[in-house]
């Protein structure tokens, strides 16, 4: 018992000795009394955290953080930044502050990795020669060197994804594994977005940035379910929208024709350019049952009314605004977009261009 007691006193011990406070301390050569501001990111953005007045170049600041963090320091008049982790511990900065990027850290294991993860990125000296040899292929018109430099990016591109890919699956441990998977996750899919927050969820499951990383989730899953209620087969969602004209149309209202939901605006120089087809489409078939309806996206109004008096867009014309909800549950994500629906409303063809249109209208009409 008496083992047992100390062993728990030992733990307790322990636990209290642990720093609960930060303290990061700063000497930079050339500054004077130049304010410095530390910085974390929330969202991609910077934030200000506190600020300090250096004294003879030196500067002190102390805080806590719930979990080590990505923090950036700042000298008023300078471009770079420092950038480090900081954790409930003693941190130390040395530099010139002229070149604070090259600043020495110390006392942040964290920021440590994060230099490794850096300093080996591959390809960093080849990437800097390609852009000015691909500046000078550019200046002389030398397609040929530009394709062939062009490839040589895309491939050294890879290289880096794939770097950047291997680093992060290994340190989902850690918080510099954690920031960079944040950094990583906009440009994944739905799935692989999921599979990466697993893998940090039981070692790093109350950090914020695993909450900012699930918070990309909700829009990924609209987007799915809105692909899956507007593949082909699906019934086509029903919509109101306000008309050109001052009224109203509704989509459910044209069934037992065949209509053609078409997204556009009238900026939108693929569109315009689609705009004929889509009119001898309607000219060609509209009298053997095939509808329009035209649903703009344009901010502008008088915009859109010229747009479709210029291309002689005589069906129906809706507009749409943000607050509509249409495009994202269309899962539109470019434009021109459309969809083919049958006379009960289902989706049986998506974008159908030029030729292809009165194609299919052709199968199904004649």
């Amino acid at each position: 018992m008496k083992n047992f007691l100390l062993a728990i006193f030992g733990v307790a011990l322990l636990a209290s000795c642990q720093p609960k406070s930060y303290e990061v301390t700063g000497t930079l050569e050339g500054a004077t009394s130049e304010r410095v501001i530390l910085k974390k990111i929330r969202k991609g953005q910077p934030v200000d955290v506190d600020t300090a007045q250096m004294v003879n170049g030196t500067f002190t600041f102390t805080g806590s953080v719930d979990a080590p963090e990505f923090y950036i320091l700042m000298v008023d008049g300078k471009q770079q930044p420092a950038v480090f982790f900081v954790s409930n511990d003693k941190i130390s900065i040395s530099g010139n502050v002229d070149e604070l990027s090259k600043a020495e850290v110390s006392g942040s294991p964290l920021t440590e990795l994060f230099t490794k993860f850096n300093d080996e990125v591959p390809g960093q000296e080849r990437s800097r020669e390609l852009q000015q040899e691909y500046q000078m292929a550019y200046m002389s018109k030398d397609v040929d060197k530009q394709k062939m430099l062009q490839e040589e990016m895309q491939s050294l591109m890879e290289e880096t994804r794939a770097y950047f890919k291997t680093f992060v699956n290994e340190n989902t441990d850690n918080e510099c594994g954690l920031f960079l998977a944040l950094n990583m996750a906009p440009s994944l899919d739905l799935e692989e977005l999921r599979e990466l927050i697993a893998q940090f969820e039981s070692s790093m499951g109350e950090h914020v940035y695993l909450a900012e990383m699930k918070e990309l989730l909700a829009p990924l899953e609209e987007f799915e379910q809105a692909q899956a209620a507007t593949a082909e087969g699906a019934q086509a969602p029903d919509f109101t929208l306000p008309t050109a004209e001052g009224g109203e149309a509704t989509l459910s209202s044209f069934k037992g024709k065949y209509v053609l939901i078409d997204f556009w605006a009238s900026w939108c120089q693929p569109c315009r350019q689609e705009n004929p087809n889509v009119v001898k489409a309607y000219n060609a078939y509209n009298a053997k049952g095939f509808e329009v309806i035209s649903v703009s996206v344009d901010n502008n109004q008088d915009a859109w009314k010229k747009a479709i008096e210029e291309d002689g867009l005589s069906w129906t014309q809706v507009i749409a605004d943000e607050e509509s909800g249409i495009a994202q549950a269309y899962a539109i994500q470019s434009i021109p977009s459309t969809f083919l629906l049958d006379k009960e409303g289902k989706i049986i063809a998506k974008n159908l261009r030029g030729a292809a249109l009165e194609e299919k209208l052709a199968e199904l009409l004649n």
